[in-house]
């Protein structure tokens, strides 16, 4: 996945991930922030079992989002994004990642 964003809102975008991170981690959670050379950044947020939870930080017209849908789903549906400023924004995905 190519990553095509306008200056300074990948820096948002990294940000908005650490602050995520951060938060996940006084849920209790264990949180990686992958950096990969052309790609969109991610959190993977860790499970008990299986595959981490992959999040993003997007930014839509209304303001940025962090979404955990699957990398080929093209739908957003609800239970997989919340809005990045949310307050219960970590303890969305945390109950996202134990279900």
């Amino acid at each position: 996945m190519v990553c095509f964003m306008r200056r300074g809102e990948d820096q948002q975008q990294f940000i908005h991930l650490v602050r995520l991170a951060w938060d996940l981690k006084g849920l209790g959670m264990v949180t990686s922030i992958v950096l990969r050379p052309h790609e969109i950044p991610v959190l993977d947020v860790m499970r008990a079992r299986g595959r981490p939870l992959r999040v993003q930080a997007i930014h839509r017209p209304h303001g940025w989002v962090f979404t955990w849908r699957p990398a080929w789903s093209r739908f957003w549906r609800q239970g997989e994004w919340t809005w990045a400023l949310d307050e219960d924004a970590a303890r969305k995905i945390r109950d996202a990642v134990t279900v």
